[in-house]
């Protein structure tokens, strides 16, 4: 059985490397013919043209576009009745209001929003602006990134702080590549408590793979599920972990 990759955006650079990296072929957005008998990687699409829906799909797209939306992850986790696994949630802010003063509500502008798109940290009620979600804050002492498939996990990196970056530009409350952190994986290790949770995110959102963004707080000692991502950035050790994770599911798929 050939495999195909399908992409989100065809000219990423981290759908490029997967294709050659595995060796296939990356298929046009307009592609016209069915592909009856092939593999599917589907990276990161919510939607797919009929003649490719005639493939084994790896990620169906309708599983996608529940992870792609912040709040359809959420519900989907607490309908599979593990709601415990994800952080305090509202749609309405009058509800979120509760949760001031003495926390911070997370306005999220944005339902599909990626590295702190969207999103606007509230410590006033004058400053909750109007949201289709609203999350409560949960301080975090780590936050992982949980790569996993049915199988469970296959690699696990951490949001470091990039040393480079001085500390005035630094946002601890919001960790992404612009505040000033970056992905590690060297001496990163989950616990086995954020490893059955990233399996669970991915079994409640019907995904076959995903990469599941958690949170550790040290208060309550307690991981949460913040997102799950399924085109996440590839280069280096992670591009050589997703080829890797491809080729067996290729084996076991052709066997």
């Amino acid at each position: 059985m050939k495999t195909i990759l399908y992409a989100y955006n065809n000219a990423g650079d981290g759908a490029s490397k997967l294709a050659a990296s595995l060796g296939i072929k990356k298929v046009s957005h307009l592609r016209d013919k069915p592909v009856k008998n092939k593999l599917v990687i589907n990276w990161g699409c919510s939607s797919l043209p009929r003649p490719v829906l005639d493939g084994f799909i790896v990620n169906m797209p309708e599983a996608v576009a529940k992870a792609c939306n912040k709040l359809e992850t959420f519900k989907a986790i607490k309908e599979a009745g593990w709601g415990e696994d994800i952080p305090e949630y509202a749609t309405e802010p009058q509800e979120a209001l509760k949760w001031l003063p003495k926390g911070i509500v997370v306005c999220r502008t944005k339902l599909s929003g990626h590295s702190g798109e969207g999103i606007v940290l509230a410590e006033k009620e004058e400053d909750v602006v109007n949201a289709p979600l609203y999350v409560k804050y949960i301080p975090k002492k780590r936050e992982l990134r949980i790569h996993v498939n049915e199988n469970g996990v296959f690699f696990v990196q951490e949001k470091k702080r990039n040393t480079d970056v001085p500390d005035d530009k630094v946002n601890w409350k919001i960790r992404n590549h612009g505040n000033g952190f970056i992905y590690a994986n060297q001496d990163v290790e989950a616990p086995e408590v954020a490893k059955e949770m990233a399996l669970r995110a991915i079994i409640a959102l019907d995904l076959s793979f995903g990469a599941v963004d958690m949170i550790y707080n040290e208060k309550n000692d307690k991981w949460y599920v913040l997102e799950v991502n399924t085109a996440p950035g590839l280069h280096g050790t992670t591009l050589e972990k997703y080829t890797e994770m491809f080729s067996t599911y290729q084996e076991a798929v052709c066997a």
